[in-house]
C-alpha cells in the first residue's frame, strides 16, 4: 500500500473515531448521568367552573399533566392559587384542588408538577370572581302544622324554618286568617313561630309568612292550610291529637259556672327513670310507676310540678294538656267539691275535709259520678313510688309558694279528700280542665 493511501485510511479511522467519542459524550451530562436527557412534565389543568364570585368553590383538575417516563400517579401537584410566589399547598399526588376566593378580582393560579427525575413544570390559568352582592333571604319552608293537615286544636302555634344566603338576621311579616288569600296579622317578628289564640271548630286557616333581611330585601313563602277539629261537646269523648289517646270527660255545674274534666288521669310524654329529675328540655317527661310503661297506661302519668307546667307558673297553664285545655287549679278543684256537695266551710281548708264525698270520685265506688279516680300513688322527693292501690293524688296549677304546689289525695280506705301543700319535685297525677 503506498503512502497516500494508508495516510487516507488513518484519517478516516481517527474521523470515525472522533464522531462516536463526541456521541458518548453528548449522552452524558458532566457527571456521566443519562438523565439529563429527560424532559420535565408537561403542566396543564382546568378550572371549573370558569368564572364565579366569593361563593364559589373552585375545582382545579390537573389530571390532563404529562410526561414522557413517569404515569400520572408518579407526579406530584403543588397550586399557587394567587401567583404571589407562596405555595398553598404541599406536593401531592392528588391532581385535584378546591379553593374559593374571599374578594373579587382576576386571579392568576399557578400549577407546579414534578416527576420522579424532580424536573418540574409549570403552567397558569386566570379566573375572574365577581362579589356576590346581597340576596334575598330564601322562601319560607317546613310549615308545622303540615300544609293541609286537619283535626288541629283550636290554640295553636305555628312554625316555619327560613334562611338567609348571607347569613342575614331575618324578620318576618305573619299572614292568617279564614280567606285565601290571608290578611296580615303581624310585622317584622324576629320570631319563627307565631301563636294563633283561640280558633273556630272545623275551620279551615291559611297562612303565609313573608322574610325579610336586613336589606329590606323579601321573599314571600306560599299559602298554607290546615282545619280545626269538629266541635266538641262536653260528655264527648276527646281524643288528644298529639299522641291519639282518647279521655272521657264530665261536665260540672257550680258557683265557678260550667266545668269539663277529663275523667281520667293525663298520659304524654317519654317516660324517664323514676331516680332521674324531669328536666326543661323541650320534651314532655313523665313518670310511670315502677319504671313500667303500662302503669301509665292504666292509671296515667306522674309529673313533678314544673314538668306538669311546662315550665311557666301561672295558674290554669296549659302545661302538659292539650290546646285549648288547662291543668286543673285549686279553684277548679274546689268547684268540683263544692258539685259533689262538701260546703264551702270545709273547701277552703287543707287537711282532710268533708265527709264523704270522695266517693263520688273514687272508680270503685256504687256512687261514683263518672270522675273515674283511680288510686295511682306517687312519685316522692327521692325518687322512689309509693301507695299504688292506697291513694289517688293529683296535683293542681296553684302553687303555695316557690318549693310547695296544692294538691289533692283520695284514699281507698276513707271518703274524706286531703288538700295539703307538697314538694313540688313529688310525681303526682294531673286531671285537664277544659278552657271557657
Amino acid at each position: 500500500m503506498n503512502t497516500r493511501k494508508t495516510f487516507v485510511l488513518i484519517f478516516a479511522m481517527a474521523s470515525l473515531a472522533s464522531m462516536l467519542s463526541c456521541e458518548k459524550s453528548d449522552d452524558n451530562d458532566d457527571n456521566g448521568d443519562p438523565s439529563s436527557l429527560s424532559d420535565p412534565p408537561a403542566a396543564s389543568f382546568t378550572i371549573t367552573p370558569a368564572s364565579g364570585n366569593t361563593s364559589t368553590v373552585f375545582t382545579l383538575d390537573a389530571s390532563a399533566s404529562t410526561d414522557d417516563e413517569d404515569n400520572l400517579s408518579e407526579l406530584l401537584f403543588r397550586w399557587d392559587f394567587t401567583n404571589n410566589g407562596n405555595w398553598n399547598t404541599p406536593p401531592s399526588s392528588d391532581p385535584i384542588a378546591q379553593y374559593q376566593f374571599a374578594a373579587e378580582g382576576t386571579y392568576t393560579i399557578k400549577l407546579e408538577v414534578t416527576d420522579t427525575d424532580e424536573l418540574s413544570g409549570t403552567t397558569t390559568r386566570q379566573v375572574t370572581i365577581t362579589d356576590t352582592g346581597n340576596l334575598p333571604p330564601n322562601a319560607p319552608a317546613n310549615p308545622q302544622p303540615e300544609d293541609g293537615e286537619t283535626g288541629q286544636d283550636l290554640s295553636l302555634t305555628l312554625y316555619w324554618t327560613c334562611s338567609d344566603p348571607n347569613q342575614d338576621q331575618l324578620s318576618y311579616d305573619v299572614y292568617f286568617g279564614t280567606s285565601n288569600p290571608p290578611p296580615a296579622v303581624e310585622n317584622g317578628i324576629l320570631a319563627n313561630s307565631y301563636s294563633t289564640g283561640q280558633l273556630s271548630e272545623n275551620t279551615t286557616y291559611y297562612w303565609k309568612i313573608v322574610a325579610f333581611d336586613e336589606a329590606d330585601l323579601s321573599t314571600e313563602g306560599p299559602v298554607w292550610e290546615f282545619t280545626t277539629q269538629s266541635g266538641f261537646m262536653c260528655g264527648d269523648p276527646f281524643t288528644d291529637p298529639r299522641n291519639n289517646k282518647t279521655y272521657g270527660t264530665l261536665e260540672v255545674t257550680n258557683s265557678l259556672g260550667t266545668q269539663c274534666w277529663m275523667t281520667a288521669n293525663i298520659n304524654i310524654g317519654t317516660m324517664i327513670g323514676g331516680t332521674q329529675e324531669m328536666t326543661d328540655n323541650g320534651v314532655i317527661e313523665k313518670y310511670c310507676y315502677d319504671d313500667i310503661e303500662n302503669n301509665c297506661d292504666g292509671y296515667g302519668a306522674l309529673y313533678q310540678w314544673n314538668e306538669l307546667m311546662q315550665y311557666v307558673s301561672t295558674e290554669e297553664a296549659q302545661g302538659i294538656c292539650p290546646g285549648g285545655w288547662h291543668v286543673a287549679s285549686d279553684l277548679d278543684w274546689g268547684g268540683l267539691e263544692e258539685f259533689i256537695g262538701m260546703p264551702m266551710s270545709q273547701i277552703i281548708l287543707t287537711g282532710l275535709r268533708g265527709t264523704d264525698e270522695a266517693k263520688f270520685l273514687k272508680e270503685n265506688s256504687p256512687d261514683n259520678i263518672g270522675f273515674d279516680a283511680l288510686f295511682n300513688g306517687y312519685r316522692n322527693n327521692g325518687g322512689t313510688f309509693n301507695a299504688i292501690g292506697s291513694y289517688a293524688t293529683f296535683a293542681t296549677s296553684t302553687q303555695s309558694n316557690l318549693n310547695l304546689a296544692y294538691v289533692r289525695y283520695l284514699f281507698n280506705d276513707h271518703d274524706q279528700i286531703l288538700r295539703d301543700k307538697y314538694e313540688k319535685a313529688f310525681g303526682f297525677g294531673v286531671r285537664c280542665v277544659k278552657d271557657n
